[in-house]
């Protein structure tokens, strides 16, 4: 018998054996790792959250061309205008939640699970959503709360005794303003509300997404109607008054929008006189009617007139796309507007016009933003001082100066044991345990 052959064959399998062992402990390392960075990243996420819920109640995001906090994030942060509205929706919903915000500051909870929680926690069930929280896995999470949310829809529904249904309008006395009161049966506010959703999604559609992205359906149109739904109502009025839609630009032709003009100001038939920058708003707008008054007595209703020819706007939507505002993108019901303004001399070329959408259009002529035209199609966007807006402003961070100290390495990682969820039981135990009003609030 060979000895040295038997000891070199044994030597060889020690090192194979050694070799799979070294292999395993640096893919443990490795799995303790991404544990660690998933805790500190938890951590990180309820200080933005914390710092976000406190930006937005002061609106420090308000600013030219910017509608929205989630906005906001989605031009400075460069995130999804989705991810943006429910990172703020999480970050409102802790600010009552003080148990679940130490936890997530902890890196106990990820944000997963907080995001989920927070769509049935309360100050009431708070601690115990908490305790969920850390002992079950994100799934059984997902689960959980889904049922509890059943149990809630199911039993909280409330018919209300039908009152007369009407909706009326009319002129503010006091302020011009146009105001609308009503009341309408639940079957036709589904359909409006329905109709209003998908307006709004036309209306604040950007730059990147497209119908397809998210196909319009009863069911996803009226899953998040707009809280406030005065710019959709006016989408829906734009879209139906329109009557020459000119697809390639998707702008359309407004239909015979007549406006009174006396004594140099306008005035909306039967209704107040608008101040000079609702004017200058009016006038910078492709299609309009002035009709010449006197003694209230019409002298001569003018012609209808396209100020922006077709030709130009097919040039102005391949050069600009969408609203040309920093950090807005609004593809939809777009403008053209005369930088120097149509009403004070402005030409009509495309040294002089951009492309705004209706909201930014109107914040411009309020004085909220300017514009300034440095020639060959140029354009510089300035804060009320006079600051320079950004157009893309750039995002940098350093992953090293992310990790804490006091965070564990396994701060993250559920006290699970494996055993699987008894959903309608579980639902049943919290329910019963806490009271039912807890949860069905």
């Amino acid at each position: 018998m060979d000895t040295n052959k038997l000891v070199n064959d044994h030597d060889s399998d020690t090192e194979q054996v050694m070799s799979v062992v070294d292999k395993r402990e640096a893919v443990d390392t490795i799995g303790v790792e991404i544990c660690a960075l998933a805790g500190q990243i938890a951590a990180a996420t309820a200080r933005f959250l914390t710092l976000l819920a406190d930006f937005d109640e002061q609106r420090g995001w308000a600013g030219p061309g910017l509608h929205s906090c989630a906005h906001w994030l989605s031009w400075k942060c460069g995130m999804s205008l989705h991810t943006g509205r429910e990172y703020v929706r999480v970050a409102k919903a802790l600010r009552p939640l003080p148990e679940m915000r130490k936890a997530f500051e902890q890196g106990n909870l990820s944000y997963s699970k907080v995001r989920t929680l927070t769509r049935v926690a309360t100050p009431t069930n708070e601690k115990q959503m908490v305790r969920l929280g850390r002992e079950a896995p994100a799934s059984q999470i997902d689960r959980l709360t889904a049922g509890l949310r059943k149990v809630a829809d199911n039993e909280s529904g409330k018919s209300k005794a039908p009152e007369r249904f009407q909706v009326r309008w009319h002129w503010d006395a006091d302020t011009g303003d146009f105001v609308i009161k009503g009341r309408l049966a639940a079957q036709d506010g589904a359909r409006i509300l329905t109709i209003l959703s998908s307006a709004e999604r036309e209306r604040t559609r950007t730059e990147g997404t497209s119908q397809e992205d998210e196909p319009t359906t009863e069911q996803n149109a009226a899953k998040k109607p707009p809280g406030d739904i005065g710019p959709a109502i006016l989408a829906m009025a734009e879209i139906a008054a329109t009557v020459d839609a000119n697809t390639t630009t998707r702008t359309g032709t407004s239909a015979e929008v007549v406006f009174f003009h006396e004594h140099d100001n306008l005035r909306i038939p039967g209704g107040p006189a608008l101040t000079n920058s609702d004017s200058e708003e009016v006038l910078c707008n492709a299609h309009l009617r002035l009709a010449k008054t006197k003694k209230q007595c019409v002298l001569n209703l003018g012609r209808k007139t396209r100020v922006t020819s077709h030709k130009q706007m097919l040039a102005l939507n391949y050069r600009d796309g969408s609203c040309r505002t920093p950090g807005c993108g609004r593809t939809r019901f777009l403008h053209a507007h005369h930088v120097r303004f149509w009403g004070r001399g402005g030409e009509t070329n495309l040294d002089n016009l951009i492309m705004l959408c209706g909201t930014c259009h109107r914040a411009l002529h309020r004085g909220q933003f300017t514009i300034t035209a440095l020639g060959d199609q140029q354009f510089e966007f300035h804060y009320t001082d006079g600051g320079v807006i950004d157009p893309a402003p750039p995002t940098e961070g350093f992953a090293d100066q992310l990790l804490r100290g006091d965070i564990p390495d396994d701060a993250i990682i559920p006290r699970w044991g494996g055993d699987p969820l008894h959903l309608d039981h579980a639902v049943s135990v919290i329910l019963d345990g806490l009271g039912r009003e807890s949860i069905l609030v």
